[in-house]
């Protein structure tokens, strides 16, 4: 076991994206942390940690991590060893040195429409009843109620069964019309699919005669329990498993035109340490080989992802609910925060108003409120996927509201694609947390605000009921979405917000 002194006032952030709300952590803090825990393991992860005083912890595979009262103790199940990057001055200098030795920018990014327009998702309208009609009415829909064309994502249930990549023939008869219909509308089209497959039929058969299935620790078939039942699973260390695949995908965008695809589960909860796959590794590793598999479709979405920083992948935090602050609005600028710092630049802070299946449906469950404050707060963040329809749920006045952080998000749209750029070149974040840009201005522990780039703060309000906030402001001059001057830096300042205004400024110097 490794261990190493905490610095005076250190800060460290790392390792599991869901766990951002614990984040920072310091010199009070006393728990074990281990990234190869398969709890919290819907989202994305990396075997780093970085400091605010410009240290950084890295190894090739997960590791544990224990924080108790300024000594951090590290223990790694793999043998791999420690490296301790150390004399970078900040949590900036940490991140850009860990990224520059361990994360894969090299100029490629995901499609530019990701970032200049909203992304539509028919999971929480349509749930798994995609049809033809509904999923044309649902993007007629969004055309109709005055919202912009982006991509669609078509979610789980277009499909014959899982891991038979092939259109439902009583849901959608003719694909080559619905994509026709869908493209003539003016929007891209991405289909759902994951690495499970059913554990019974032809398909099955066919994949266990070639052994593309992953095997247990006996050289069986995996079949292992996710959120729809009991599936095997395609072994992606396998480079023929990845071939076939990457065939049936590839079939579906010459047929049909289909330019896209959302990679949905490969969790490192379906794999385990002592599996007999293709390549014997690290359950999260078979998550990092789905993210290399996939990473060549330029319109692509992640939900998990392992050390696969600078990418050029879509991460979208794991499914929200309804909610303030139970998994819910609360979670999106912490977890986004660990997002950006883990390499994972292109990131979506899930739908909007929450994707959890089930916690939101009607007019009736949905809190008018919390669907525009969620609007509000990912306006200014790097992708806005919405799902549920706010024209259907929300009141007419709810409605113009939203519509106003979409057409916000969209009037940012080319400024954050140029950040994307930047980021596909450098490394640098799209989204930054306040400690990443204004290091040793106090602002280690502020997780209600965060940075656009290097000159936009947004301050959005993320507590019920509430009509004004405090904003803390970095050194520099500071000017309201007006233009007006309204603070010379090194303070903090209480705005009104009312419920149809988001609190953003510029640095202007």
């Amino acid at each position: 076991m490794d261990k190493i002194k905490m610095l005076d006032g250190e800060c460290w952030w790392g390792g599991k994206v869901p766990s951002g709300c614990d984040m920072p952590f310091d010199e009070n803090s006393d728990c074990t942390f281990d990234i190869e825990s398969r709890d919290g393991e819907n989202d994305q992860s990396a075997s780093l940690f970085l400091s605010s005083c410009g240290r950084y912890i890295w190894n090739d595979n997960p590791f544990a991590i224990k924080f108790n009262k300024g000594e951090i103790s590290l223990e790694c199940a793999y043998g791999t060893d420690f490296e301790i990057g150390e004399g970078y001055k900040n949590l900036k200098g940490a991140y850009l040195a860990a990224a520059k030795k361990h994360f894969s920018f090299n100029g490629e990014l995901p499609d530019k429409l990701f970032f200049t327009s909203p992304q539509y998702n028919t999971w929480m309208e349509l749930g798994t009843d995609q049809t033809t009609e509904n999923i044309l009415n649902y993007a007629r829909g969004i055309l109709e109620n005055g919202l912009p064309a982006g991509v669609l994502m078509i979610d789980g249930g277009w499909q014959e069964d899982y891991g038979v990549l092939e259109f439902h023939k009583g849901k959608i008869p003719d694909p080559a019309y619905l994509i026709y219909e869908l493209h003539k509308l003016g929007f891209k089209v991405m289909l759902w699919t994951s690495p499970i497959v059913s554990s019974a039929g032809v398909r099955f058969k066919y994949l266990r005669s070639k052994g593309y299935l992953l095997k247990d620790k006996d050289g069986e078939i995996a079949v292992r329990r996710w959120w729809s039942g009991f599936s095997a699973m395609l072994d992606f260390t396998n480079p023929d498993a990845v071939k076939w695949f990457r065939g049936q995908l590839d079939s579906l965008v010459e047929c049909y035109g289909v330019d896209g695809y959302k990679f949905d589960a490969g969790d490192a909860s379906i794999y385990c340490r002592d599996d007999d796959a293709y390549v014997k590794t690290a359950p999260r590793n078979h998550t990092t080989a789905f993210n290399i598999m996939g990473e060549k479709y330029k319109f692509n979405e992640f939900r998990a992802a392992h050390n696969s920083g600078g990418r050029p992948i879509v991460a979208r935090l794991h499914d929200k609910n309804h909610s303030w602050d139970n998994i819910g609005l609360n979670t999106l600028i912490p977890n986004t925060t660990v997002q950006s710092l883990l390499g994972y630049a292109y990131c979506c802070p899930d739908m909007v108003g929450g994707g959890m299946i089930g916690s939101v449906n009607s007019a009736n469950d949905t809190d008018g409120e919390l669907f525009i404050r969620w609007s509000q707060a990912n306006a200014l963040m790097p992708m806005m996927q919405i799902s549920l329809a706010p024209w259907r749920v929300l009141s007419s006045e709810n409605y113009e509201i939203v519509k106003k952080s979409i057409c916000l998000h969209k009037e940012y749209g080319e400024h954050i694609y140029a950040l994307a750029q930047n980021s596909a070149k450098t490394g640098e974040p799209i989204f930054r947390n306040m400690e990443y840009e204004f290091p040793n201005e106090g602002f280690e522990h502020v997780c209600d605000q965060f940075m656009l780039g290097s000159d936009i703060m947004s301050a959005p309000v993320l507590t019920k009921g509430a009509a004004k906030r405090s904003v803390k402001f970095p050194k520099g001059e500071w000017a309201d979405k007006e233009g007006n001057i309204v603070s010379h830096g090194g303070e903090t300042k209480e705005f009104d917000a009312p419920i149809d205004t988001l609190l953003y400024f510029k640095k202007v110097k």
